[in-house]
């Protein structure tokens, strides 16, 4: 009787370190499978080839930023090279904002692009209009601008750039200029739970009489089974 309960024990034990053996690596794996989060946020126009501007010229548009804070260094954000145009930051009536700068009338189209890590499990987004780009100065807007952009009126917050007054077209035929800002922000795979993703998106096509300080329109999205959908609220 005692040796049928030793036998039991020992097949008791085998089959605890067997499970053990076997749930470890996949317990393993997924505590190792992580990935960073990250900002990114590309820069691009399209038509500024078609315009002069004066000796200097500054187009300026959001900056990324979180509850108030820069999501990128000044030292990431500054002296930045891209073609023809530099990058520096710049104090407007709305605080700080991202110019980026040519010297000479010749002009060439902006193609931008910054880049930053965060360690698996540091990002947590709380709320995108808080953690996007700033400024923000309206919230669930479903006015009309002040001026006709072409793209959709709803949006999830009005944000601003500024296009230099004397720049002018080089001759009749000029297109509009369009500036496409995107933002994307992730918090990453943390011990394989994968955090969310969203994209705050500005595209404006803006004509040759708009000029100055123009609103613009913010349009947020999260990334849900494959594809980006307007964020819920």
């Amino acid at each position: 009787m005692e040796s049928k309960n030793i036998t039991k024990i020992i097949f008791v034990v085998i089959v605890i370190i067997a499970a053990f053996m076997v749930l470890l690596p996949l317990f393993g794996a997924s505590w190792i499978n992580s990935n960073p989060g990250f900002y990114e946020y590309k820069i691009s126009t399209e038509g500024l080839s078609q315009y002069q501007g004066g000796l200097i010229t500054d187009i300026i548009v959001p900056m990324p930023m979180r509850d108030g804070s820069l999501v990128f260094s000044e030292e990431e954000l500054q002296n930045q090279q891209f073609g023809n145009w530099k990058s520096v930051i710049v104090v407007t009536p709305h605080g700080k904002m991202l110019a980026f700068q040519s010297i000479g009338g010749d002009l060439t189209d902006i193609d931008a692009d910054f880049f930053k890590k965060f360690d698996p499990g540091e990002l947590t987004v709380t709320d995108i209009r808080d953690e996007s780009l700033y400024p923000l100065i309206r919230e669930n807007s479903d006015e009309s601008k002040e001026w006709n952009s072409g793209t959709e009126n709803r949006s999830e917050y009005v944000s601003i750039i500024f296009l230099p007054e004397d720049l002018v077209p080089l001759n009749a035929n000029a297109t509009d200029i369009v500036v496409d800002l995107k933002l994307t922000v992730s918090e990453g795979l943390n011990h394989s739970i994968l955090g969310d993703i969203f994209r705050v998106t500005i595209l404006e096509r803006i004509p040759p009489e708009i000029r100055g300080e123009i609103p613009v329109n913010a349009h947020i999205t999260q990334y849900l089974d494959g594809n980006w959908v307007p964020l819920d609220g």
